[in-house]
């Protein structure tokens, strides 16, 4: 039953499992980060995507710069940590203030969500390739840009409707 035959076809077998160890520590795929955001806002063509083990960023087409009916909108800080809580996931949406300033706002209201949001954007950024950098800085300080964050899948979002892109990231779980 033994023999060198058995021992040929188990002797491959620590690395299949090394692989699929490997491949388990990889923080997301363009799948799964898709299906995620195709329910916060209508994304088209993936323009860049980039994983590594400890995060992902993605880089989408913005097809509409409408918000699903299934994200939670408000315009603050403080609105944004009670949906966040209750929820799971809000987007902040206010002329008056940039992503960056929401996030700022999200620390100072809830600390432990804001950070966590901010710490998803800091991390994912060895993901980021320069495509994904420039327009992640971007849509970070632009005033018509909308903040959309997801508590359980550790996802920051940037919809930039005037640049026609949504920007994704994930840091480390």
């Amino acid at each position: 039953m033994g023999g060198p035959a058995a021992y040929r076809q188990l002797a491959g077998l620590p690395l299949w499992v090394g692989l699929l160890a490997l491949a388990a520590c990889e923080r997301s795929s363009e799948a799964e980060m898709r299906s995620v955001l195709e329910g916060w806002a209508p994304i088209g063509e993936t323009l860049s995507f980039e994983v590594q083990r400890g995060c992902a960023a993605g880089l989408f087409q913005l097809v509409d710069a409408r918000i699903s009916s299934s994200m939670p909108v408000v315009t603050s800080a403080p609105e944004a940590a009670i949906v966040l809580r209750r929820q799971g996931a809000v987007a902040i949406d206010d002329i008056r203030v940039t992503p960056q300033a929401a996030i700022e706002g999200l620390i100072g209201v809830d600390r432990a969500s804001g950070m966590r949001m901010r710490m998803a954007g800091l991390e994912a950024r060895a993901c980021m390739d320069d495509e994904i950098r420039a327009a992640f800085a971007a849509a970070l300080t632009a005033p018509r840009a909308v903040l959309m964050v997801g508590r359980d899948h550790g996802i920051v979002a940037l919809m930039d409707a005037e640049a026609g892109v949504l920007v994704a990231a994930m840091g480390a779980e």
